[in-house]
């Protein structure tokens, strides 16, 4: 049922869909290194599970939508403003959760807030460069029509 559904979408929803997802997931995966008692940091509490994952996934959607729609402003075949908020989105989200130690003291917490707000507009600025790149790329390419010249 998937695969026709998979097959009709555009390459560009496609890569944007996959990259949004990594950075969601991306919090996570970059702490395991550290083990699992880091991980579980982010884990919260018993009582308070649904409410503690509908906060920590409302905070990582705000990078991966800059993502996504970052993929829908780009044409292929290189698609540069998604690959360069990508590139930016994941790279702040690796490098701020690796290291963010929610035990250190009682505001720690609000860094799973901050976190995602400057990586999603450092993203945003990185998809306008790959906007402008892409331009420039397109401007430079030769015209598959020959010129008329009255």
């Amino acid at each position: 049922m998937a695969a026709p559904l998979l097959r009709s979408m555009k390459p560009t929803l496609k890569l944007g869909l996959v990259a949004a997802l990594v950075c969601l997931i991306l919090p996570l995966l970059s702490r395991l290194p550290r083990g699992m008692d880091w991980v579980a940091q982010y884990y919260p509490d018993k009582g308070y599970v649904l409410i503690g994952i509908l906060f920590f996934g409302g905070c990582a959607l705000v990078p991966a939508l800059v993502v996504l729609v970052a993929f829908l402003f780009s044409r292929g075949p290189c698609y540069w403003p998604g690959l360069f908020a990508t590139v930016a989105a994941w790279g702040l989200l690796i490098y701020f959760h690796h290291d963010n130690d929610l035990a250190a003291d009682a505001q720690s917490a609000l860094t799973l807030i901050f976190i995602p707000l400057y990586a999603a507009a450092i993203a945003a600025v990185a998809a306008l460069l790959g906007w402008i790149a892409q331009w420039l790329a397109g401007k430079n390419r030769p015209s598959s029509s020959p010129d008329t010249e009255a």
